[in-house]
Parts: structure tokens; sequence; C-alpha cells
């Protein structure tokens, strides 16, 4: 989720730059509201929460919420037309650029902004985050049984197509705590007996389980077998699995315990998979090896 918040900003600037080519190319304060109105699209498109598509769900309150957010909009273009203004008056420069690609400049942040960043999703999971945050933080919490537990079922209720990488900030947020191995138990249950894939949840969990940034939590058993189990047979899946787990076990050999043994990760590799995925399984078989009692190796010729 940094990276993206990261790439956000990178293509945000654009939006920025746009104005303040038009202030330093000498466009007139007439082309102010075009710049405007590029940053009131910026934010219908980007910020939906606050500008619904809806009209039913407008209201007097967002109304004034979406009239100040353009408002603050409306000062940062006049400020920077102004800055470019300025600084093209002390250089005694002022390029020749024609009056529509400093608009198309700014114009470009909107889709570039879309690309990297889904902020329906983004929205979801931030309320999920925040919720998962409170529960675990409740002085006295009684979480209620496993099939009940919110935190789960808002989990199981993301959509299939769910970006991973906020899902994987989601796992984050939900599993720790002393409920978190029963809460990892429960979700690999439910995924184990989903009709649907569920694909971006089972990805999710993989990205958290093989994350080297984050601090192990001994007290959930068997983390990397969960997440290499809910891969099944799934050749993408099982590729990310084994490319992340082959340098998180090599860094802390100690994690053996919370991986599928070598006997296991053999049994998964045959010739109907891509010899992409053989290879990484194949990779990530040896490294148990390295690190496991020979008992524990597979009974083949890997």
């Amino acid at each position: 989720m940094l990276t993206k918040a990261r790439l956000l900003m990178v293509a945000m600037l654009p939006l920025y730059l746009g104005p303040l080519l038009a202030g330093l190319s000498a466009m007139g304060w007439s082309a102010v509201p075009v710049f405007i109105a590029v940053f009131a699209l910026w934010l219908v498109v980007m910020r939906p929460a606050t500008w619904p598509r809806d009209l039913t769900l407008w209201n007097m309150e967002k109304a004034v919420a979406a009239a100040a957010q353009v408002a603050v909009n409306a000062v940062i273009v006049v400020v920077l037309f102004a800055v470019g203004r300025g600084l093209g008056g002390v250089a005694g420069f002022v390029p020749q650029i024609p009056p529509f690609v400093p608009v198309a400049v700014s114009f470009l942040a909107v889709p570039l902004s879309r690309l990297v960043w889904d902020p329906i999703k983004a929205d979801a999971l931030d309320r999920f985050l925040d919720d998962a945050i409170l529960q675990v933080d409740k002085p006295g919490h009684r979480p209620s049984p496993m099939t009940e537990d919110p935190m789960v079922k808002t989990l199981l209720d993301l959509p299939g197509d769910c970006d991973p990488v906020l899902t994987a900030d989601a796992l984050s947020a939900a599993l720790q705590g002393p409920q978190a191995s029963l809460r990892l138990s429960a979700l690999a249950d439910a995924l184990d007996f989903q009709d649907l894939p569920r694909l971006g949840l089972r990805e999710g969990l993989i990205l958290w389980a093989t994350d080297p940034g984050r601090t192990p939590d001994r007290s959930i058993a068997r983390t990397q077998a969960t997440a290499f189990t809910l891969a099944g047979s799934d050749p993408d899946l099982l590729r990310l699995f084994a490319t992340r787990a082959v340098p998180l076990l090599r860094a802390d050999p100690d994690l053996r315990h919370a991986f599928p043994d070598a006997a296991s990760v053999a049994a998964t590799i045959d010739d109907t998979l891509p010899i992409a995925v053989r290879e990484g399984l194949q990779d990530l078989v040896a490294a148990l090896k390295e690190v496991s009692p020979p008992e524990e190796w597979p009974q083949t010729g890997l």
C-alpha cells in the first residue's frame, strides 16, 4: 500500500506542474478556471466517497465539503500560476509553450492517478483497517466465535478481484492479537471450501505471509504452510509463493516450522505446471532441504 501511495504522489505531479508551466509561459489569467476545472475533475475521479455519482446521496454537508475542496484547489492553482509568472519574470525568460500543453499536462494526472490507485477499493479497505484496529485495541474486547468474527466476515466479503496489496495490509491488521491464529484458521477453512476462487484474498494472504518486512508472529501456527495450501494448484499463486518464500526462508531458517515440509511442496510439482512454476517450486524444495533434517526430505528424485 505504501508503494502505491508513493506512485500516486508521482502521478499527481503533472496536476500541479500544469498551472506552474502556464504561469511560466505567461498565459493569461483567463486560463485559471480551466485548471480549476481539471483539479475538480481529479477530485471527482479520485474521491468518489466525497463526490458521489448518485445525486440522491448529495446533501448540504457533502455540498459544503465539495465546495471547500474546490476553493482550496482554486487557491493552489492561483498560487502556482503566480509562482510560475514570478519565476519567468525573475529569470527574464518566457518559454514559448503552446497553451494546450500545460492543460494537457495537468489533465494527464487524472488517468495516471486512477491507473495506480483504485479509490473505491482503497476506501473499503481503509474502513476495514480502522474497524480492525479499533477492535484489536478495544479494552476487554471479547471476539465472537470465528464464524461470526467481523474481521473474518469482512475479509471473506471482499470482491474476488480485490487488490492483493491492500488486502495484505488488511490482513496485517486483522491477524494480530490473541485471536490471530483462530482468525487465520477460520479464513483457511472458509477459503478451502469456497466455490469461488477469491484470488485477490488468496494472493493477499500469500503476500502477507511472505512479507520480508513483517516481524514473524511465532504465536500463529503454520503461517507460510497455510498460505501455500491456499495457493492450491493455481500456477500464478504457486509461483508467487515460491518466489517470495525462498529468500524469506534463507534469511530466517528458524521459520521452517511455519513452512510446508519439502515433501508436501515436491508433491505439487507435475508436468502440467509451466516450467517457470516448476523451477520455482524446485528451488523452494531445495531451500527447505537446506534447513530441514533428512527425514523430512521428499522421497523423490528432487
